[in-house]
């Protein structure tokens, strides 16, 4: 969990890393404009799509979090469609409630969502591999309050929020 404590700890920053490129595997796709049918894969359904201008910060969080969940061996090549579902789903629920989120906010969601793999992970709720439906339709994040609550009660202030 020190990487995600880390990785908690940028979202105080004014300004978050960004990635080189937008995120494109694991059946997700980050973008910051939709993508015309003839561009798109068919592998990504709409629900996969992460439309937001803060694309190459969402980016970075899912390339730093893939890198640490595959070190801890926690996913693995089956895997991993859900738990990058699993921070897909979170950042567009996060957009759902609040259309013009930050950057700082969608990566808060995203983040808050591996978190709570982790903690199921560890407390046995699902194995250590992800491989016990249905947890694709499992969410830690609830909500952008309950987001800036989680974190603030973890001692980070999230950057724009009070």
């Amino acid at each position: 969990m020190k990487k995600l404590d880390g990785l908690a700890h940028l979202l105080a920053n004014p300004v978050l890393p960004k990635a080189s490129s937008h995120w494109s595997g694991a059946d997700v796709m980050i973008a910051s404009a939709l993508q015309a049918d003839h561009l798109r894969s068919s592998l990504y359904s709409r629900d996969r799509e992460v439309l937001t201008e803060h694309a190459l910060e969402v980016s970075y969080f899912f390339e730093v979090l893939r890198d640490h969940f595959y070190k801890e061996a926690l996913i693995h090549h089956c895997s991993k469609i859900e738990f990058f579902g699993r921070l897909a789903a979170a950042a567009n629920v996060c957009l759902l409630e609040q259309a013009d989120a930050t950057a700082h906010l969608i990566c808060a969601a995203i983040l808050r969502e591996a978190c709570a793999v982790a903690k199921q992970t560890d407390e046995g709720e699902v194995d250590s591999q992800l491989d016990q439906p249905p947890f694709g339709l499992r969410t830690g994040y609830s909500n952008i309050n309950e987001t800036i609550e989680f974190f603030r009660g973890n001692g980070i202030q999230i950057h724009g929020t009070v």
